[in-house]
């Protein structure tokens, strides 16, 4: 999957619940912390930037809420193809 492409679906799913600046502020700081390449992204970089995105929103957004957020991210994702 395209990096810009997970980026932009997860920025999405995320903005309800941090608002949009917050979502792709947040999702941008975590690949680059992470060390995730700018132009593609396999599964296990996913689950780890979907990991560190949920314990920061447990901070903003609480436990349940967190859990949901990442779950609207995980079926954006599905939604826009295959994962590499």
């Amino acid at each position: 999957m395209r990096t810009a492409d997970a980026v932009q679906a997860i920025s999405r799913a995320l903005a309800p619940y941090i608002g949009d600046t917050m979502a792709r502020a947040a999702t941008l700081a975590h690949l680059r912390r992470l060390g995730i390449g700018e132009t593609s992204l396999r599964a296990s970089e996913i689950e780890a930037l979907l990991q560190q995105l949920s314990n920061g929103l447990n901070v903003f957004v609480g436990k349940a809420r967190s859990a949901d957020a990442v779950n609207s991210a995980r079926r954006a994702l599905a939604a826009i193809g295959e994962v590499e």
